[in-house]
């Protein structure tokens, strides 16, 4: 492996890890959200496709919207880099 291959899979796994904590982030949200609303300690499945509903049309949810869509873009653009630009074998 390269090094140039060996930067871009630390980079990619940072990225990862950044999207990783965004969406675990996101969840827990909608669970404390859904749970607050139903008083429920456990929301179940409707509950929460509701509050994704609201969450992706909530004006105040709209940085965190934006910063997880592009960190998924970027994720996305470097996994397919890394599958098609690297090197044959």
């Amino acid at each position: 492996m390269s090094t140039g291959q060996t930067i871009q899979l630390v980079l990619q796994g940072l990225v990862f890890l950044a999207w990783a904590a965004l969406m675990f982030r996101t969840l827990f949200l909608l669970r404390s959200r859904a749970a607050e609303e139903t008083g429920d300690t456990i929301p179940g499945p409707g509950q929460m496709l509701t509050q994704i509903g609201r969450w992706l049309r909530a004006p105040e949810d709209r940085s965190e919207r934006n910063t997880l869509l592009f960190m998924t873009f970027v994720l996305i653009v470097m996994s397919l880099s890394s599958a098609f630009l690297g090197t044959p074998r």
